[in-house]
């Protein structure tokens, strides 16, 4: 009988061993999520000093201890964008998905002759619309904790664009 995963048999007979269940079962041990990460302790070495320049060794730590916060954003920034972005994209998608029982209605029961493509082209603008809502939905929202920013957005979004575009590229690091 041949097997499609490998199978190790013991000495024992009633054991078998699969070997494809190792990666499963390893996953279990430290499962990966979207939730915080375990804070891990680095141990760095560093080399003892006679003298201590103008307090360099305090900055050091200071650096240390808010590595691990810089590029998290706010659960209230995150709350803001999520709000804005189900707006901008639910308002146009919704429209778009209205428009089909529209163009039914006008060709089988008031027996309007609708061109194929009308209900095409009125479908791809509302359905882009709503992919760069996704877009504009991010960027439109401020990206500070302590302000709400603007009602439309637009103030916000000639700031951050630039921003955004940047960290798409992989601009992020910093020179």
């Amino acid at each position: 009988m041949k097997f499609e995963f490998p199978i190790h048999r013991s000495e024992f007979p009633h054991q078998v061993h699969l070997s494809h269940i190792a990666p499963i079962c390893a996953t279990f041990k430290e499962p990966k999520g979207f939730g915080p990460s375990k804070k891990k302790k680095k141990k760095s070495k560093k080399i003892k000093r006679d003298y201590v320049e103008d307090g360099d060794d305090d900055e050091e730590e200071e650096e240390e201890e808010e590595e691990p916060d810089r590029g998290v954003i706010p659960e209230v920034v995150t709350n803001r964008m999520m709000n804005r972005v189900a707006v901008s994209v639910g308002i146009p998608l919704s429209i778009g998905l209205l428009f089909f029982p529209f163009f039914y209605y006008l060709k089988v029961g008031l027996k309007i002759d609708v061109p194929t493509w009308v209900p095409f082209i009125v479908s791809f603008f509302f359905f882009g619309s709503a992919l760069l809502g996704v877009s504009y939905g991010i960027v439109s929202s401020s990206w500070d904790p302590l302000r709400d920013g603007s009602f439309w957005g637009w103030t916000e979004a000639q700031k951050n664009w630039p921003v955004f575009w940047q960290s798409l590229r992989g601009g992020s690091r910093k020179n």
